[in-house]
């Protein structure tokens, strides 16, 4: 089972595992550096998934771990700036 990544509210740090949901939750209006940066972190880390080349965050699996629209959205709308 791949993990999925949510946005959420009211969260006490930027990226927060829940395993209950195989799901990562990401604080909405995070930076999306500090979203990947703290998602890799995490995935890596304490989840030991393999590092992805570049910007790729990999699950557990080796599947690429797609980010919210929402976060992308965002980070796209910026940089048209």
């Amino acid at each position: 089972m791949c993990i999925r990544v949510h946005t959420a509210d009211d969260l006490p740090d930027i990226v927060v595992w829940d395993p209950d949901e195989v799901s990562v939750l990401v604080a909405r209006g995070a930076h999306l550096f500090d979203v990947v940066r703290e998602l890799r972190a995490l995935l890596t880390v304490d989840l030991g998934a393999p590092e992805g080349p570049g910007t790729v965050l990999l699950c557990f699996c080796g599947e690429r771990l797609d980010l919210p629209a929402g976060l992308l959205g965002r980070a796209l709308a910026a940089e048209a700036c």
